[in-house]
């Protein structure tokens, strides 16, 4: 079968995504450059966008949309700058999203969006060659597993993040109709069903990644990614729910058999973070770790560091009366405190390249009051500064995305939740919130309550600036602010290429749960858009299977190094 599709000059910058299966020829006509020379692909090609496939997963994941946004909005960060949707989302009562395409905080859904689904495609073209009997060399499963992970990671993301989305892999046949929607909770079986593959896949591989690869610290192999793998799927069930009430119908006995497989305490081996060694050259970097241990531009909200230290007030209010003694007499952490917030610079010979502790006071603020005085804080987060923007070299060096401690605070909820071994889930909890905060220990004679209030805390308190999954956390919990949103609709620019009314979500006035549901409408004939943003295409080439069909490939080609936008 023959299929051609052009890709309209409308479009803006964005592509046709048609996943069609490996039995079809899809040729794709460029009307920017219609006579470019498409030379034969070969299995070396594929394996070289597994790899691409992979660094564009984890830089889209990193990126700082939707997380400055979201973490803003969740009131564990604050900001009152106009960047990356961070001022609007902010105001206080809360305001529904903006979900113009032509607005300023568009790039909040937009980027995860385009993101997301440039990691998609790339996958999807992998694993479609592969099922079409492409062998790669160093290994086919080696390699596949990589797509897979990436179209898994992808496919979680896009659930996490929005209230519905297109769960297309590798058979997607563009023959037989357009995609459909998918709610989110929908997307999150496919992507579930993806990491189930990973698991089974890698069990028993005895496969390594170079560094050139994949910079895991400590290296990367098969046995560790199945655990990853594992982790992820716990994470994936655990941060689902919109609200406690959802959260409380989870299979929370399948969440711990992941857990406990993952790269936490459990019965797969030593504990290990997952981190990913930056090289200061923009090949692997956290963006959203680059802002959020960035003093100049994010602090950390005041709701937090009361928490942390309850003689902190948990809204900032301004300088009161008495000068600088005044002052730190209202805001400056007294004992008890978190041992965590262990640093005060305004104190002689401390410097903030040496802090040495996560989260520090330093007296100054950032911002201008007039946009919220509440938005304002003294007070930042350091714990990874050395691999920030803050810098010489920005994103060198060791780059945390999932802790152990994550992994281990989702096992403790699913022990809590299943009647579990509460002395074991007291000893998951506290292995940072003794060991790193040296808080009173839990016991197992505490409360349920107690163990998931304890729970949310390390996990704001301790993941900050890793993942960026302390909103979903919070938000299964339902320690949302009022009417702050539970999700993010699909961008407005989106829409508008699909021809649907621009819905969104939020408001205190508007909608207090921040999930009032706008009907998923569909519209036949719809395309699906897809921009890439961390890659561009290049030139496609023709891969000749070996069933003797053909299809065509996509080659990656990377951006120009970004760089810090202006504030405003």
């Amino acid at each position: 079968m023959r299929m051609t599709r052009t890709l309209g000059a409308a479009l803006t910058g964005a592509v046709l995504l048609f996943a069609a299966a490996c039995s079809q020829d899809l040729n794709v006509t460029n009307p920017n450059n219609p006579d470019v020379k498409r030379a034969v692909a070969n299995p070396g090609d594929v394996q070289n966008l597994a790899l691409s496939s992979i660094n564009s997963w984890y830089n889209g994941s990193t990126a700082r949309d939707p997380w400055v946004m979201l973490n803003v909005t969740g009131d564990l960060m604050t900001m009152n700058y106009g960047n990356f949707g961070a001022r609007f989302n902010n105001l206080e009562p809360r305001q529904p999203y903006n979900n113009s395409a032509a607005g300023i905080d568009a790039e909040a859904a937009q980027t995860p969006w385009e993101n997301q689904y440039a990691t998609l495609g790339e996958a999807n073209d992998v694993l479609r060659a592969v099922a079409g009997g492409v062998q790669l060399p160093g290994g086919t499963d080696k390699y596949k597993a990589l797509a897979l992970w990436a179209q898994a990671g992808s496919l979680m993301q896009l659930a996490l993040i929005f209230d519905k989305a297109f769960a297309i892999d590798e058979t997607f046949d563009a023959t037989k109709g357009a995609p459909k929607f998918s709610a989110y909770n929908d997307v999150a079986t496919v992507a579930l069903g993806k990491l189930d593959a990973l698991i089974t896949l890698t069990a028993g591989k005895t496969w390594s990644y170079s560094s050139d690869e994949f910079p895991a610290q400590g290296g990367l192999n098969a046995t560790m990614l199945n655990r990853f793998a594992n982790t992820m799927a716990a994470q994936l069930l655990t941060y689902t729910p919109r609200t406690a009430a959802d959260a409380a119908k989870v299979n929370w006995s399948k969440v711990l058999q992941y857990a406990d497989k993952g790269i936490g305490t459990g019965s797969a081996g030593a504990p290990f973070d997952f981190v990913v060694v930056g090289a200061g050259n923009f090949v692997w970097w956290s963006e959203f770790m680059g802002y959020f241990d960035l003093p100049s531009w994010m602090m950390v909200d005041l709701k937090l560091i009361h928490q942390m230290s309850p003689n902190v007030p948990d809204h900032y209010t301004g300088a009161p009366a008495g000068g600088t003694a005044g002052y730190d007499a209202m805001y400056a952490p007294q004992a008890p405190h978190d041992a965590r917030l262990g640093i005060d610079l305004t104190k002689p010979g401390v410097s903030m390249d040496t802090a040495g502790t996560d989260y520090f006071y330093a007296r100054g603020v950032q911002g201008d009051p007039s946009r919220g005085i509440w938005m304002q804080s003294p007070y930042y987060h350091g714990r990874y500064i050395n691999v920030s923007w803050q810098p010489d070299v920005n994103f060198n060096g060791p780059m945390p995305y999932t802790l152990a401690a994550e992994n281990d605070l989702i096992k403790a909820e699913a022990l809590i939740r299943t009647g579990g071994d509460r002395g074991l889930a007291a000893q998951l909890v506290n292995n940072t919130r003794v060991g790193r905060g040296g808080l009173t220990p839990l016991t197992a004679g505490d409360n349920d309550a107690a163990f998931l209030q304890a729970i949310t805390y390390e996990r704001e308190v301790e993941l900050n600036a890793t993942d960026g999954f302390g909103f979903f956390a919070l938000r299964h919990m339902d320690q949302l602010q009022v009417g702050t949103v539970r999700h993010l609709p699909v961008p407005g620019s989106e829409l508008e290429t699909l021809n649907l009314p621009t819905y969104s979500f939020g408001g205190a006035t508007q909608d207090p749960s921040g999930m009032d549901l706008a009907p998923m409408g569909e519209v036949a004939g719809q395309r699906l858009a897809l921009s890439l943003s961390r890659y561009e295409q290049g030139p496609w080439r023709t891969l000749a299977l070996p069933n003797g069909e053909t299809m065509e490939l996509p080659t990656p080609q990377r951006h120009a190094a970004p760089g810090r936008p202006t504030k405003f």
